[in-house]
């Protein structure tokens, strides 16, 4: 008796295409975008596969945002060279892939963002969140080749303006890309316009992100480059350029904020031209009463937080350290600072507030003082430091400037510099306070 094959058989014998039981196909894991129909003829070889074949000739998606919806856990989202004029909400782990120049601007009348990260308990004396792209939710989000154009209409004041927020335990890796605006364009003196904003520690529960950032260009913010907030969120950044608008009498703005409990680790990256001129406001060279615009600002940093081999010129100060008031006398230091270049920074390289921080075989030169130490009498502790095999030159006040208010309850700190260069300075130690300890160790 001749015995009938079943159907897979069949078809592997003749050729024929086996149906799949179940019905409807899974979603695709690559998608491709175009901002207008793309015919197939004028698409480069190397990007073929934008479109598909059967007599389709164009791309299936126009917005970003409509290819993110359709998208799977997983996808790549490949992005046709153009500008696409929408907010992005990301919930997903998707990849977000530029061919070709590709910016993301902000609509002229920007939404609300209406994430549950958005909207946690908290935000609401901040104003509604608006963000040019949002990350929310346990997603690991992979953005390559793509600049974000965030920029709000001349006169905006709203201190929730975010270029890119990373929220809700979301993981943003962030590659070869950049943000050229976050906040009012005009900026002005509001306190809004973050170019990347990595968790919220204002919450209730904190809102945890964490990211990397290599090989971006950071720019057009209003306060602040980068933010890292908050406890548990993190943030490596390498290799990364963040450039302030220079001196303004509107805004002391900050190039990296790592505070609150957030982690945070520098390396290799270039932060500049945060400087104000609103002496009005506080801002200026007075080293205890001033409010200066920050390179690096780490402000209750978790431990472990560091900037290395980084270029930090042109701020007013280059790295100010204070941390946590609400915490334990910390017993060695918090944050380190190593193989950094800190040239004309205007008013000090490193200033050190409450706290410990470690600095190693960092160049310091031009400016009023390579390294300040703060005493007065609302901190919590005093202001410790080691500088171990560093350079100061060319520095108007003192290598080592001790600024106290000589209160009576000010507290006792120390600075420890050992086999470090400080010749060619006005002076290489000037202290007028109290009770603090200079500990000069075979120095040049």
């Amino acid at each position: 008796m001749k015995l009938i094959k079943p159907l897979a058989a069949v078809a592997a014998v003749v050729g024929l295409a086996v149906l799949p039981v179940t019905a409807g196909a899974a979603p695709p894991k690559t998608l491709w975008v175009a901002p207008a129909p793309v015919v197939v003829a004028s698409v480069p070889r190397a990007v073929t596969p934008a479109v598909t074949n059967a007599g389709y000739a164009t791309a299936p998606y126009h917005t970003i945002q409509s290819a993110i919806a359709a998208a799977p856990a997983g996808a790549t989202i490949n992005i046709c060279a153009g500008t696409y004029v929408e907010q992005l909400t990301i919930t997903q782990s998707v990849s977000l892939v530029a061919v070709g120049a590709v910016t993301v601007a902000l609509p002229a009348s920007p939404a609300n963002s209406e994430t549950a990260c958005d909207n946690a308990v908290g935000n609401g004396p901040y104003e509604p969140d608006q963000d040019e792209v949002v990350l929310c939710g346990s997603a690991s989000v992979n953005i390559t080749g793509v600049t974000v154009d965030a920029a709000w209409a001349a006169g905006t004041c709203n201190d929730s303006l975010y270029g890119i927020l990373v929220a809700g335990g979301a993981t943003l890796n962030f590659t070869d890309s950049s943000v050229t605006a976050a906040g009012a364009v005009p900026l002005n003196g509001c306190q809004g316009g973050v170019g990347i904003q990595i968790g919220m520690a204002w919450t209730t529960p904190v809102e945890v992100g964490h990211a990397t950032l290599l090989n971006d260009k950071i720019s057009g913010y209003q306060k602040n480059g980068i933010t890292v907030d908050g406890t548990g969120a993190s943030a490596n950044i390498d290799d990364t350029t963040v450039t302030g608008i220079g001196a303004t009498t509107l805004i002391a703005q900050n190039g990296i904020q790592i505070s609150n409990g957030a982690l945070g680790t520098i390396y290799g990256s270039t932060i500049t031209g945060n400087e104000c001129d609103d002496t009005g406001g506080g801002c200026g060279p007075s080293v205890l009463d001033g409010v200066p615009a920050v390179g690096v600002l780490f402000y209750g940093p978790a431990a472990g937080s560091s900037v290395t081999a980084s270029a930090i010129n042109a701020n007013d100060a280059g790295v100010y350290n204070a941390e946590a008031s609400t915490v334990k006398v910390p017993r060695s230091p918090v944050v380190s600072v190593n193989l950094d270049t800190l040239t004309n920074n205007r008013y000090e390289g490193i200033e050190l507030d409450q706290g410990w921080a470690s600095m190693t075989g960092d160049s310091i030169n031009g400016g009023e003082a390579g390294i300040a130490v703060l005493q007065y009498d609302t901190q919590s502790y005093g202001a410790n430091g080691t500088a171990t095999l560093d350079t100061i030159r060319n520095e108007s006040i003192a290598a080592v400037d001790v600024a106290s208010d000589q209160a009576a309850g000010d507290y006792h700190g120390t600075l420890s510099v050992e086999l470090s260069d400080l010749r060619g300075n006005a002076a290489r130690v000037l202290d007028n306070s109290l009770n603090y300890t200079v500990f000069q160790l075979l120095d040049l």
